[in-house]
């Protein structure tokens, strides 16, 4: 595999080491090969597009409630996603997606660190709580959808420059769905803070999941990058729909399979996939491994099924249904190789192939991708 970190700044391949639980030992897990249908490929213009974003979030993702560390090392691998989710978006678009989805990584991890534990409804020694701070975020970002951004609320000026490339450049029925997707997940995740799920089986889970993951808004971010709308055709064909229902589905379950390290030793609670397996259907740690990857086979199979039937239907002579379609391999594909490579999961850059089977041990410092001498030891 390519060195996809190679054109970067020193340190930028490393996040800090988590907070690991108190007596939290290591853990090897075995993949099997995973995603061998789905080849990702990079942005031609990530490097420079991805360069100035990080400039810009420099500039304006310096309010978030994380340490200078925490915001230098945990973002920065960010910006590796829309590099292999949007590969063929065209460069002013691409430039779009890498702000966007950069600023909804922010809001990721200021949630993370409210799951956590850092911080409550308290207030702080400035008066101003973890929960009006998140009250305040979304009440930001639905006003700036709306036309009317708070320009003095650090989140909404961050978020109006964010979306003035994406209204500009979508009709106004797509940015009317996709500012309601998003504010769908904002709520969404609130009540994941109020109210976490309790046991819930693997299907409740991942319904609750595909909404706090917006996984909805990934599927209107790849009409975007492909400069399509095909919400009525969603609607009239149930294989193309099929197609964005895979699509998700395989997403959240890439993302829950490789961030459990993440999950694991960061201190919290743990609401993950692979404890909802384990829990909900009594498996070992490497069962509940097995049961997950045995779903992302079925939901990649579902995938090509899908895509396929839509190419070879009416629908699969028309240009901007080809573009869409390709658009969700390559964004599957790329989640996929952002998930099982970046430091943001990891604690450092990952040299693994999900086409090819591995065991990793995770720790709280970074995952290992172990050697034949170390299986074997």
């Amino acid at each position: 595999m390519d060195d996809i970190l190679e054109t970067r700044a020193p340190g930028q391949d490393r996040c800090p080491p988590l907070a690991a639980v108190p007596q939290a030992e290591p853990v090897t897990i075995r993949l099997p090969p995973l995603g061998r249908g789905l080849a990702a490929t990079r942005h031609p213009q990530a490097a420079e597009v991805s360069a100035r974003v990080l400039e810009w979030a420099d500039r304006h993702l310096t309010f978030l409630p994380l340490s200078e560390e925490d915001l230098r090392y945990s973002l920065r691998p960010v910006v590796l996603f829309p590099e292999w989710a949007f590969p063929s978006a065209s460069v002013e678009r691409f430039a779009d997606l890498s702000a966007f989805t950069t600023y909804f990584f922010a809001i990721d991890d200021t949630l993370d660190n409210l799951r956590c534990g850092e911080g409550d409804d308290e207030d702080d020694d400035e008066g101003f709580g973890h929960g009006e701070l998140i009250r305040s975020a979304v009440d930001a970002c639905v006003r700036a959808h709306h036309g009317d951004p708070d320009l003095t609320s650090p989140w909404g000026a961050a978020y109006a420059d964010v979306l003035d490339g994406v209204r500009r450049r979508m009709t106004p029925e797509q940015y009317t769905r996709l500012t309601a997707v998003c504010e769908e997940w904002f709520d969404a995740c609130v009540r994941a803070l109020d109210a976490p799920l309790k046991d819930p089986d693997l299907e409740t889970y991942l319904a609750d999941r595909l909404l706090t993951a917006a996984a909805e808004a990934a599927v209107g971010l790849v009409e975007y990058a492909t400069a399509t709308d095909v919400a009525g055709l969603r609607r009239s064909d149930a294989d193309l729909e099929a197609v964005c229902q895979a699509s998700r589905r395989f997403g959240v379950l890439v993302n829950d399979l490789f961030s459990y390290r993440r999950d694991l030793f960061s201190g919290g609670p743990v609401v993950n996939a692979v404890t909802v397996l384990r829990q909900s259907e009594g498996l070992g740690l490497q069962g509940a491994v097995d049961r997950l990857c045995e779903e992302l086979d079925a939901a990649e199979a579902a995938l090509h099924t899908a895509h396929d039937k839509v190419l070879a239907g009416p629908l699969g002579a028309r240009p901007d249904v080809r573009a869409f379609v390709k658009g969700i391999l390559e964004m599957t594909a790329g989640n996929l190789r952002f998930s099982a490579t970046t430091p943001r999961y990891h604690g450092a850059r990952l040299g693994l192939d999900p086409h090819e089977g591995s065991i990793l041990r995770l720790t709280a410092e970074r995952t290992v991708v172990l050697s034949v001498e170390e299986r074997a030891g």
